[in-house]
């Protein structure tokens, strides 16, 4: 080996030694005020009240590294994070420049709890929204091993929870900005992993994704999970670029069962079988109204070979003219029951249609395509069909205004023509049902008037649904 390398050598040895008896002697000199040192400035660059209330302790083997145990942050006078260790990794080099660089951090056994409360205020950060400065970080690698979040909106009523995830994220960084100006700042790579994700309408189980964030544009891909006994992938991405945000949402949900979807909206079994939901959406604002106002895209949901409780709904229509047990507004409520239309049908008394003389119905093609401009959805092809009936769903749901628009529910024959309709309109809460209306002054039960009025009235009748569907044979 040539004597310079030889000298090259011990010189970076002896420099590396020296600045780790350097950065011991520091470290350990400073270990007697260490915790109030760290608390202090951990609550000054987060602009929230940082403690620690275990033991903080330091390594220097096989690297200098610093463990806090029980660290718990409060915002507003509310608990927002606790962490039962954290394991900061520290740069040697960076001590014998008079710095901190912490190039690694492992956070174990996580609770973050983030509240909006009814003025629209977060428990995150100072107390005048968007004033805290976050510190600089340059690239660090994070992982959080069981972390459970909860995210709870009190202005609308809603919450997240999930639960023992996992999240790897490798060179993250973060420019010194205002909290509100976060994911401008913000770049980052990560897999989360959780067990659960659970909200009021959606639970989810062995849910996971990526995560990539740059420029202010954060975007999901991967994402799959499994909901109601089916499986589901997903991709979101969020701009956050500009003054409004704005999402580009892909959601489809394989082979769910209606069994376990129908208790969201029914105490009572609403029947089973297997359905297939896909969504496409755009939309932007900074809140769920905003969103809803500006939604555009395409839902879709369908099903085949689906098994309804609502008694023989061939037979109620067969003498439907007589007895009218129930209003065809009442069996269209399965039409908007979907997750398009949860929102309408949330408190909606099933047991209307539910037939308390038991029986089933086979429903062999449920077909309910959307479009949504502008937070309206527009019935493209909406339509079910038993063994000897098809009915057909026209009109809009306007989720701006939470009404219905010239909704209208009918019995078609062969031709797609009206045998009996009923409509309905104004608000989702109190709407307005009109009387059932008979296309032709027949008499007779409901089937001989579907043959009759489609004998009578030929190729002249106004057709009402020329959807993909087919008629029963």
């Amino acid at each position: 080996m040539p004597k310079s390398l030889k000298l090259t050598l011990y010189a970076v040895a002896a420099l590396l030694a020296a600045a780790a008896l350097a950065a011991a002697i520091v470290l350990l000199l400073w270990r007697a005020h260490a915790k109030p040192q760290v608390e202090a400035a951990a609550s000054d660059a987060l602009g929230m009240q940082v403690s620690i209330g275990g033991a903080l302790s330091l390594k220097f083997f096989p690297s200098v590294a610093m463990t806090l145990d029980d660290v718990n942050i409060r915002s507003h006078d509310t608990d927002f994070a606790q962490v039962r260790q954290a394991t900061l990794d520290i740069q040697l080099v960076s001590l014998l420049r008079r710095q901190v660089r912490i190039p690694n951090i492992k956070l174990d056994h996580v609770s973050i709890s983030v509240v909006r409360d009814r003025d629209g205020k977060l428990n995150v950060g100072g107390s005048t929204p968007g004033a805290t400065v976050l510190p600089e970080l340059p690239s660090t690698d994070v992982s959080l091993t069981d972390l459970a979040f909860v995210y709870i909106n009190r202005q609308e009523g809603s919450s997240v929870h999930a639960g023992a995830c996992t999240v790897q994220a490798s060179d993250l960084r973060l420019a010194a900005v205002k909290g509100a100006d976060l994911m401008q700042a913000l770049s980052l790579s990560a897999k989360v992993a959780c067990e659960q994700v659970k909200n009021k309408d959606l639970p989810m189980s062995d849910v996971g994704f990526s995560v990539r964030a740059a420029n202010g544009v954060l975007t999901t891909t991967d994402l799959t999970m499994h909901a109601f006994g089916g499986k589901g992938s997903a991709a979101v991405r969020g701009d956050f670029s500009g003054k409004v945000p704005l999402y580009r949402v892909h959601g489809v949900l394989s082979k769910f069962r209606l069994e376990q979807f129908s208790k969201n909206f029914s105490q009572k079994k609403i029947g089973e079988g297997l359905m297939d939901f896909s969504t496409e959406l755009t939309m932007s604002g900074a809140n769920a109204d905003e969103m809803a106002r500006t939604s555009t895209g395409e839902a879709s949901l369908r099903g085949t070979n689906l098994t309804l409780d609502v008694g023989n709904l061939d037979d109620e229509l067969t003498h439907y003219r007589a007895t009218q047990r129930f209003t065809l507004i009442d069996l269209g409520a399965f039409f908007l029951a979907g997750p398009l239309g949860l929102a309408v049908t949330k408190g909606y008394d099933y047991s209307k249609v539910l037939s308390a003389e038991g029986g089933t119905s086979q429903v062999q093609t449920f077909i309910s395509e959307w479009h949504i401009e502008r937070g309206v959805a527009e019935a493209k092809d909406v339509a079910m069909a038993t063994r000897a009936n098809r009915v057909a769903l026209k009109g809009n749901l306007d989720f701006v205004n939470q009404s219905f628009q010239n909704v209208t529910v009918a019995v078609v024959g062969k031709q797609g023509c009206v045998v009996v309709e009923q409509k309905v309109h104004g608000s989702f809460s109190h709407p307005d049902v009109e009387k059932p209306n008979v296309a032709a002054s027949l008499a007779g039960p409901a089937l001989h008037l579907i043959k009759k009025a489609s004998r009578a009235l030929g190729s002249h009748c106004d057709v009402f649904y020329a959807g993909s569907l087919p008629a029963p044979q």
